[in-house]
């Protein structure tokens, strides 16, 4: 009599199936995680055209400042890229990131959008706590109260990686 031979399944195709749900299911947490913290930080809901934003953007970082530029909250993310804590940039202005390859034609162009209080995309060169030099793509919102009146701006930042 011949032992029957069995067939198993690859745990490497197991394993692919898992990595890929499980990285959705992080990104879905911690989408969540920071739209509590916002709704927190705003002592208000996150309009649902924001969360759709928030839920569907590709973003490493979130920083919201008050209407002054000023960081008034991070992310976890926010370190991860910069390397500098959250504690430390709140009361800042994002361009404590700038340094000597940061163009200026760039700065004034976000001054400008920011002052026109629309929604924008941009890419500036920052710099991390190390000196390190990136790119940093940044897709600013503004976050408005009940009466229409700008109070924040929410930016998701990325890194731009070179092709």
């Amino acid at each position: 009599m011949v032992p029957k031979k069995k067939n198993y399944i690859s745990p490497i195709l197991s394993f692919d199936f898992y990595l890929e749900n499980y990285h959705k299911l992080l990104k879905k947490l911690k989408v969540e995680n920071d739209l509590k913290q916002l709704g927190s930080l705003l002592k208000r809901n996150i309009d649902p055209s924001i969360q759709e934003v928030l839920e569907t953007a590709d973003y490493e970082a979130l920083v919201v400042t008050d209407s002054n530029r000023e960081i008034v909250w991070a992310d976890n993310g926010f370190r991860e890229m910069t390397g500098y804590a959250k504690d430390f940039a709140i009361g800042k202005r994002p361009t404590f990131l700038h340094g000597t390859n940061t163009s200026e034609a760039t700065r004034g162009e976000i001054r400008q959008l920011l002052k026109e209080e629309k929604r924008f995309k941009a890419a500036i060169t920052n710099y991390r706590k190390n000196g390190e030099e990136y790119q940093c793509q940044i897709d600013v919102l503004p976050l408005y109260d009940s009466e229409n009146r700008l109070t924040h701006f929410l930016a998701m930042e990325r890194e731009k990686k070179a092709a």
